[in-house]
């Protein structure tokens, strides 16, 4: 695909787009998704990188000061790892109009980023969830039944879905928004203290606020899901699948966005997770896996009284917007 047109493009050959990618110990794979990201022609108006990374590797680090000697990047460090809290400083930071939210472990195709910006000639979008597959997935030409779930479906719409459709689902790994959109949401919420659901999250509020976003399946990128790095919560053995992290993630997101709409959502997690039979056959991990869900239910309920941790953004005079 061809350069975006009107607002979406820069005269020098530069697309009206900040990429943003916040990242976590896993330097190697940074450079390589940089690499992919700087590649791409016309290029991005600006890349930021925030690094929550506590002693990068020096060659890593020299690499990544490089790049941002030559004005290829703009590289920020946090010091505590909260992808949400990084990510919302590079939002106070962009200057463009829309905003591309990349993962730190993928690889773009040639023509992705100009992809995602053409969108936006339609004034009324406010966001485009991009397409991508992990290792071992395969194209989705037809939805999975649980896209069909009463008040929940929409959320399970899979990122390697090969038709073109309006839907929700924003992708931190491949999605991008209008500026003034996202800013005026309050970014990410620093609750989720873990990546998973941050993102949909952030769709939750964007779906109830009204605007229009679509997947677009040739906005892609492969995601390499890279084990390393990262801040995923996990379980504690083969027997407790969900820690208390994960747990804590599950019942905040539900609890917030859906209420009791959410409670089958985690029944089933429950099912799946607590009441497997290599469980019920060994007691003592039946009681540490329901432990571990109690507890992370508990910090969600302290969570959810105590509300959402958004971002409050003040506008700047260079406050560009897409038409």
């Amino acid at each position: 695909m061809g350069t975006a047109t009107g607002t979406g493009a820069q005269a020098a050959g530069t697309l009206d787009l900040s990429v943003i990618i916040v990242t976590y110990n896993r330097g190697p794979t940074l450079l390589r998704t940089l690499e992919s990201v700087l590649a791409q022609s016309p290029a991005a108006r600006e890349v930021i990188v925030v690094d929550q990374t506590p002693q990068p590797a020096p060659p890593v680090k020299a690499q990544l000061d490089q790049w941002q000697s030559a004005g290829a990047i703009r590289y920020l460090f946090q010091a505590e790892p909260n992808a949400q809290r990084a990510r919302n400083r590079a939002i106070a930071e962009a200057r463009c109009g829309v905003l591309l939210f990349l993962d730190d472990d993928v690889l773009l195709e040639p023509d992705m980023m100009a992809t995602h910006l053409a969108n936006y000639a339609d004034p009324g979008l406010a966001a485009v969830c991009g397409y991508y597959t992990e290792p071992g997935e395969v194209p989705l030409d037809t939805l999975p039944p649980e896209c069909q779930r009463r008040w929940t479906g929409w959320i399970h719409t899979p990122h390697c879905y090969t038709k073109r459709v309006e839907c929700h689902l924003f992708p931190s790994c491949n999605g991008s928004i209008r500026r003034d959109v996202i800013r005026r949401l309050g970014g990410f919420d620093e609750n989720f203290t873990h990546t998973l659901l941050d993102d949909t999250d952030l769709a939750c509020r964007f779906k109830a606020a009204g605007h229009r976003a679509v997947h677009d399946p040739q906005a892609r990128l492969v995601h390499l899901k890279e084990p390393s790095g990262g801040k995923r919560p996990g379980g504690l053995n083969q027997h407790v699948l969900a820690d208390a992290n994960r747990w804590f993630t599950w019942c905040y997101f539900y609890w917030m966005n859906f209420g009791w709409q959410g409670v089958p959502e985690l029944a089933r997690n429950f099912r799946r997770c607590v009441l497997r039979k290599p469980n019920l056959l060994q007691p003592w991990h039946l009681v540490v896996a329901t432990v571990e869900s109690m507890r992370g239910a508990a910090r969600a309920l302290r969570a959810v009284l105590r509300g959402r941790r958004l971002a409050q953004f003040t506008e700047t005079p260079d406050m560009v917007h897409s038409a």
